[in-house]
């Protein structure tokens, strides 16, 4: 098996999986909204091929906290990355990654003026 084959990608059942087991009570506090976005975030990122070679825990360790970040239940990387298992630069450098993307990754109706910018 070559590199491409072992490598774990992100698809929809992953992101659930890693989701719930890894973030159940992580989201708990969050709006349905939130979790929401978070969900979008993570599925149109796979879908955009910005996942490639990043695992589904760190992709919706990002989403998680990217979803959150114009409204006023935000959650830094650190706190994020704890509950996750996954380093807050980690989470920083994806995020930086995902940022120039977020028209395309939140939904029509988000109001991206809210958004910070880094």
């Amino acid at each position: 098996m070559g590199p491409q084959t072992t490598q774990r990608k992100l698809d929809a059942l992953s992101f659930k999986k890693s989701l719930k087991d890894n973030f159940g009570d992580e989201l708990v506090g969050q709006t349905r909204a939130i979790q929401t976005n978070a969900t979008r975030i993570a599925q149109k990122a796979a879908e955009l091929n910005l996942v490639e070679g990043r695992s589904p825990v760190t992709a919706a360790a990002t989403a998680i906290y990217m979803a959150p970040q114009a409204s006023e239940t935000k959650k830094t990387a650190k706190e994020v990355g704890e509950a996750a298992g996954v380093s807050e630069n980690t989470i920083k450098q994806y995020y930086k990654l995902l940022l120039p993307k977020a028209k395309e990754l939140f939904p029509d109706n988000f109001d991206l003026e809210l958004f910070p910018s880094s």
